[in-house]
């Protein structure tokens, strides 16, 4: 298994990724958002009102720091395996840590808690990894779709393939 900061350096890379670069209008925050951060996020971490500015001149290092801080290390994402850590922080950066915690935990039926506490990282670490990040990513899709959302990186997918490139997120 990768060491912890190589797995965050390679989630957050995906994340980033698949959530692009600076965009005026990104429907999941119904307003600007850079590599997955939008004003409230970039508002908190720093202190105050974030405006768009900042936002545009956030870069890749400096949403990292942020997601890492933020949504990495409160998900104890590094405690789990490969495939369930970056599923659960795709789902954590679009729906907030609480929510991917708690949607975690009823799939692993441990108390809803909505925090990475020890029955819960026990219970994780139970499971086949794959069929765990599966599960995880089904309710990523559900979440989105409750909100008319397409599925985690459809754009980019619809956008390539009409390039002519498959591009995998």
């Amino acid at each position: 298994m990768p060491s912890s900061p190589d797995r965050f350096a390679a989630c957050s890379a995906t994340v980033m990724a698949a959530r692009g670069g600076f965009t005026p209008h990104d429907a999941l925050v119904d307003g600007p958002a850079a590599h997955g951060i939008g004003l409230g996020l970039l508002s908190v971490w720093i202190g105050g009102p974030a405006d768009v500015p900042a936002l545009r001149a956030l870069g890749r290092d400096g949403a990292a720091r942020i997601l890492r801080a933020m949504v990495w290390a409160p998900l104890g994402a590094a405690r789990l395996a490969p495939g369930p850590d970056l599923a659960l922080f795709a789902y954590a950066v679009e729906a907030g840590t609480m929510q991917a915690l708690v949607d975690l935990q009823s799939h692993l039926g441990v108390e809803e808690s909505g925090a990475p506490d020890a029955p819960t990282l026990a219970a994780a670490q139970a499971q086949d990894p794959a069929v765990l990040a599966t599960a995880i990513a089904a309710a990523h899709d559900a979440w989105r779709r409750a909100r008319g959302l397409p599925p985690p990186g459809a754009a980019r997918r619809a956008r390539a393939v009409g390039q002519g490139v498959l591009a995998a997120c």
